[in-house]
């Protein structure tokens, strides 16, 4: 039986981007940013001409990052994972790169009732347990990897 991927588990394209960036000059701004899971800031994009094109500039060098966060994220909202397990599967995809404290808090599902408190509990936990290990980027920032 072939598993096939539901829409919001699909891998962005930087390429795929970049065409859609390049619909901006032909006056449809925001496209890009729709396609790498920002429908916010994509329908202010679409509103205001890509904040009069300067916004829409900006893009073409944030585009790598936009695309790496919309496919570096588990999205396990709507799974029924225990908080272990979520913030394994998130190490385990970010890879390399790891996770902080926030990318936690936006995978984890939203209506498990899980505040930051009991993250970092779990966090320490799986830690202590050798499960993961941490360090710093290239930012500065805690990140939690798989070991």
């Amino acid at each position: 039986m072939a598993h096939s991927l539901s829409r919001r588990d699909e891998r962005r394209s930087l390429g795929v981007s970049y065409l859609l960036w390049a619909l901006g000059l032909a006056g449809v701004c925001g496209l890009q940013r729709f396609y790498n899971r920002k429908p916010y800031s994509g329908t202010l994009y679409l509103l205001t001409f890509g904040l009069c094109g300067l916004g829409q500039l900006v893009d073409l060098w944030l585009m790598p990052e936009m695309v790496e966060q919309a496919n570096a994220l588990p999205l396990l909202r709507g799974t029924s994972l225990s908080l272990e397990r979520q913030l394994l599967e998130l190490a385990r995809r970010s890879g390399d790169a790891g996770f902080t404290l926030n990318d936690a808090l936006l995978a984890l599902e939203r209506d498990s009732g899980v505040d930051s408190d009991a993250v970092r509990d779990e966090i320490q936990h799986l830690l202590e347990g050798h499960l993961l290990d941490v360090g710093n980027d290239s930012r500065g920032r805690v990140v939690y990897r798989e070991p």
